[in-house]
């Protein structure tokens, strides 16, 4: 798998906490620093296919950010052009983030049919909600006219398999607010459909606003009670809850995210990306490119040796087990005890039978078949259930 980062935004939204920052330099500033930053990711791309990735195949490019359809078109097919160098297996998927409106830059249109012509098969709109006035609340730089145009404008290039991004738990919106974006949504039949509840985050302007009463969220009840609502109507319209907060038609589930989930290797690319690579038995070892732009664009534009990782952590065959649990439980089908006996060498409940009675008996977690589960309760306690693992 390969993830490349793109850190570029045209606004910055009010509860995100991602490594993005939105444009403040005049146009040609901008413009230059987005092309130093294409040349060295370029550059970082084609050191890993020439070095220790050559052998690889890859089964999934996604490119995030940030949000990739910021960058200037031809910026941004270099980029993809230099991910399909690598050995790709038949049918890859490659997958593009994108903002709706956000289809062209500046005197560089960037129509979806350039992303389809380039290779891209599937694309991830972010839309979040589907009243103008929430959207404006949380600073989203869109309403929903314009998501539906871009929808449309996906359809009209051929794409077959698009994601759409929904959040709950907005503030000021309400549980007829919530059905309102969902029966939308349903409407157009998009393939996927992630639904994630709004988790503020320290040193956003939503953090400051809840901590200066400016703002209110809705309490955990009307939290809960909206992601079962999801649940009903998505599954009612034949989506499939594959993973806690993600839901598919039949057979168009996000298999770089199921991957992800699954711990499977992976290599990230750009500002700040995260790694991972080794095998299951072994611990594996992960790391992250360094978070300063000054030292990413020096890093590559020498082609230092190493390039720009930094924390680089070897990870215990016991943290190994623990993740395998944590991730492997956000799926629905769960963590197969077959299969975490053949990585490791040990069962499950030889390494975590008391936590795991402990949650069966509490109603959080079920067994069927050699699978371990998180129950509906467990989903809506998930961290409860995860923590058990990470204080092992």
């Amino acid at each position: 798998m390969i993830y490349i980062h793109i850190p570029f935004c045209r606004s910055k939204c009010a509860y995100c906490d991602f490594l993005s920052f939105a444009d403040k330099a005049d146009n040609a500033t901008r413009e230059v620093l987005m092309a130093d930053y294409t040349q060295a990711l370029l550059a970082e791309l084609e050191a890993a296919r020439r070095g220790d990735m050559g052998g690889c195949v890859i089964d999934t490019v996604y490119i995030g950010g940030g949000t990739p359809t910021a960058l200037p078109a031809s910026f941004l097919c270099e980029i993809i052009a230099g991910a399909r160098r690598f050995r790709l297996a038949p049918g890859a998927e490659i997958t593009v983030e994108m903002n709706p409106g956000n289809i062209s830059t500046g005197s560089n249109p960037l129509p979806v049919a350039a992303l389809k012509a380039v290779g891209v098969n599937r694309l991830s709109i972010g839309l979040q909600a589907w009243q103008d006035f929430l959207l404006a609340r949380i600073q989203r730089a869109h309403t929903a006219g314009d998501f539906m145009q871009t929808f449309r404008a996906a359809r009209d290039a051929g794409f077959d398999n698009i994601n759409v991004d929904l959040m709950f738990s907005l503030p000021g919106q309400t549980m007829d607010m919530w059905r309102e974006s969902l029966e939308g949504l349903i409407a157009l039949r998009p393939e996927h459909i992630s639904a994630y509840s709004l988790t503020p985050a320290q040193g956003t302007p939503l953090w400051d606003w809840l901590e200066a009463g400016a703002v209110t969220l809705p309490d955990d009840e009307a939290d809960r009670a909206m992601y079962r609502d999801a649940n009903a109507l998505l599954e009612r319209a034949g989506y499939r809850r594959y993973e806690i907060s993600n839901y598919a038609l039949p057979g168009r589930e996000s298999r770089h995210n199921v991957n992800t989930w699954k711990r499977r290797p992976y290599r990230g690319f750009g500002l700040g990306a995260h790694s991972f690579e080794g095998s299951a038995e072994g611990g594996g070892t992960r790391w992250h490119n360094t978070e300063d732009m000054g030292k990413y664009l020096h890093a590559w534009k020498h082609k230092l040796e190493g390039g720009c990782r930094e924390d680089i952590t070897p990870l215990t065959p016991a943290e190994a087990m623990a993740e395998t649990l944590i991730l492997g439980l956000r799926l629905t089908r769960g963590v197969d005890e077959e299969e975490f006996r053949a990585a490791f060498g040990k069962n499950i409940r030889d390494c975590y039978g008391a936590q795991v009675q402990k949650h069966i008996a509490g109603g959080l977690l079920a067994r069927e078949k050699n699978r371990l589960f998180l129950t509906p309760l467990g989903t809506d306690l998930a961290n409860q259930v995860f923590m058990a693992f990470i204080a092992e």
